[in-house]
């Protein structure tokens, strides 16, 4: 059989092109003897009624972050499969050497760095920790040496860096080889692996999309647009919420954590028309961010809809409804949408503020700052309800502010020092607007 190094296609002659990836003289021959004996084999396990399996206690090891762990859903499940992606420089290789050095047996890996520029970044990062380093780019070398010490956890920075002796290194059939190499060897072992992904210039992971399928977590580093603050968020969590989002500090002596996110998102929040602040839901914890909006008369045929942090199609959903039922025109208007502090919010619960803050910059009118916004809208014009209203709430008193706007009949929280507002009809936020 020959595979293209590429692409991972195979063909039972060689060809100069491939035929998939269009890339040339990229076949080499293998063995077949896969195919060959594929069902010949007499050591295959047999099937197991599910009553018949032995249950075992969820195992997790704490990476020393107590943020990390929340976004882990309390820890690094031991043979697990973590994916962590990010640009280039955004602190993965710092945040997983932090990690390292908090836990006890750990192997570290990298297909990118020598020896020395690790311990030279060790001693700036990282206090204490016994960590084992290797620098190698064979991925058999390295199952090897994760087979003679036994981690507790080994981190592969990165999984683009290693090859295989078929494939080249960073090609799409290498990167699905040595991911499913690891992966196996993790579902046999109280192993747990955490390999760092390069993205592309689109954002999104390079490779196959099938590796994401493959590992039980694919988390997310980005840079906030506040300079030096970085985000960790999952788009995928076999243990945990799938929600959750922790914020960093880059500084000289690695990422600190942000203890309160909502304080950061809020910090150097505008006094201009078009802010409104919404207290969201992320994972496991409310948070209180800040949404702004901007409408301009447009000098276009077709006027803009530039929507940062929020879905696209429920700001489009948005500005039809306060056009039907509040008389807004704003067809003929640019409307620009954004979240402050760089974070995206997918709940509908911030319809309500971000209903808010269009309204308050089309009538160029100041919104109150102690006031805070929760709820969806429907098409119409009801607003309904959100869930853990009571915690929401409770997180709005904490910081301060003096009143919150909620679905009507759904407060169950009366604080002494915060004022709740129902909100039944988007026609009650037009006039709740007009009054202050």
């Amino acid at each position: 059989m020959f595979v293209c190094k590429e692409c991972g296609f195979q063909s039972p002659g060689r060809q100069g092109k491939c035929p998939y990836c269009g890339e040339w003289d990229t076949f080499s021959e293998i063995a077949d003897d896969a195919v060959k004996g594929a069902g010949k084999r007499s050591d295959y396990r047999p099937s197991m009624k599910i009553s018949e399996v032995a249950s075992s206690k969820e195992e997790r090891i704490s990476s020393g972050i107590k943020e990390i762990d929340r976004v882990l859903g309390g820890g690094i499940v031991k043979s697990s499969v973590l994916l962590l992606a990010g640009a280039p420089g955004i602190g993965k290789s710092t945040l997983l050497l932090q990690t390292a050095a908090a836990v006890k047996k750990v192997l570290y890996i990298t297909g990118e760095e020598s020896l020395a520029q690790i311990k030279i970044r060790s001693e700036r990062i990282a206090k204490g920790g016994d960590v084992k380093l290797l620098a190698t780019r064979d991925i058999g070398e390295a199952m090897h040496e994760t087979s003679r010490l036994k981690p507790d956890i080994v981190i592969l920075d990165s999984v683009q860096a290693f090859k295989n002796s078929t494939s080249a290194a960073a090609s799409p059939s290498a990167i699905k080889e040595v991911t499913s190499l690891i992966v196996e060897y993790a579902k046999t072992t109280d192993t747990a692996f955490i390999l760092s992904g390069h993205i592309t210039k689109e954002g999104i992971l390079q490779g196959p999309k099938i590796i994401e399928h493959m590992v039980d977590g694919v988390f997310y580093l980005e840079e906030s647009p506040v300079h030096g603050y970085r985000l960790l968020y999952s788009t995928k969590n076999r243990f945990g919420n799938t929600n959750e989002l922790a914020v960093f500090h880059m500084t000289g002596r690695g990422l600190e954590t942000v203890e309160d996110p909502s304080a950061f998102f809020l910090s150097g929040r505008c006094n201009a028309p078009g802010s409104a602040a919404v207290c969201s839901y992320q994972g496991s914890s409310p948070f209180i961010a800040e949404i702004q909006a901007l409408i301009n008369i447009s000098s276009f045929q077709y006027p803009r809809r530039q929507v940062t942090g929020l879905e696209l199609n429920r700001a489009y959903l948005i500005i039809a409804i306060l056009e039907r039922y509040l008389g807004l025109k704003l067809s003929t208007c640019d409307v620009f949408l954004n979240v402050a502090g760089g974070i995206r919010i997918s709940e509908p619960g911030s319809d309500l503020a971000a209903a808010a803050a269009i309204v308050s910059s089309y009538r160029k009118k100041l919104m109150p700052k102690d006031l805070v916004f929760t709820g969806e809208i429907g098409l119409g014009g009801e607003v309904r309800g959100v869930s853990r209203l009571e915690e929401r709430i409770k997180k709005a008193e904490n910081l301060g502010f003096k009143a919150m706007a909620v679905p009507s009949g759904g407060a169950v929280y009366r604080g002494k020092k915060i004022k709740v507002i129902e909100v039944g009809h988007i026609r009650q936020l037009g006039e709740l607007l007009a009054k202050n």
